[in-house]
């Protein structure tokens, strides 16, 4: 049936400020889907994430064009737009201890090509997000990170067939 998530893996960590989960990507699938929850810790901030190569090595900096909406209950909406950016940005948690949710799709993160992203999600405002990674190094899986430490992080990912 097109359309159907085929699961791939999922992983759980407590107490750490980043969780790689590697060789998830695979020539198996153009479009996969990826559910991170979890539970930031007093000052987490912003929830990020970069591929990882066959190495389990982090994509190079600066090759991250990225648009972020945020829709803020306490003021008026916001853009946030970089280019060549270090690091894709997921939601921002605030500085006190905030539940998130946020659902990613990536698209041929696999291919030797640019790959595209697009991440919905929530905490302590809901935001959208639109990412091209302008490499063509093939992502064999991806780590996600904060600048404190997740208390705990949750993680699931599937393959769209």
């Amino acid at each position: 049936m097109a359309g159907s998530l085929e699961f791939i893996t999922s992983a759980s960590a407590d107490n750490v400020t980043q969780l790689d989960i590697t060789d998830c990507f695979s020539a198996d699938y153009d479009v996969y889907e990826m559910y991170w929850t979890g539970n930031g810790s007093a000052n987490v901030g912003d929830l990020a994430w970069k591929y990882l190569d066959s190495g389990g090595s982090v994509f190079a900096n600066g090759n991250v064009d990225q648009a972020n909406y945020r829709m803020r209950p306490s003021a008026s909406f916001d853009e946030i737009r970089d280019t060549n950016s270090n690091t894709p940005r997921g939601i921002y948690t605030d500085s006190t201890d905030r539940d998130f949710a946020m659902k990613f799709v990536f698209f041929n993160p696999f291919s030797s090509d640019y790959k595209f992203a697009l991440m919905q999600g929530m905490s302590l405002y809901g935001g959208k997000s639109i990412y091209v990674q302008k490499d063509t190094t093939v992502a064999y899986g991806i780590r996600l990170f904060a600048n404190q430490q997740f208390t705990p992080v949750n993680v699931s990912v599937f393959g769209v067939k």
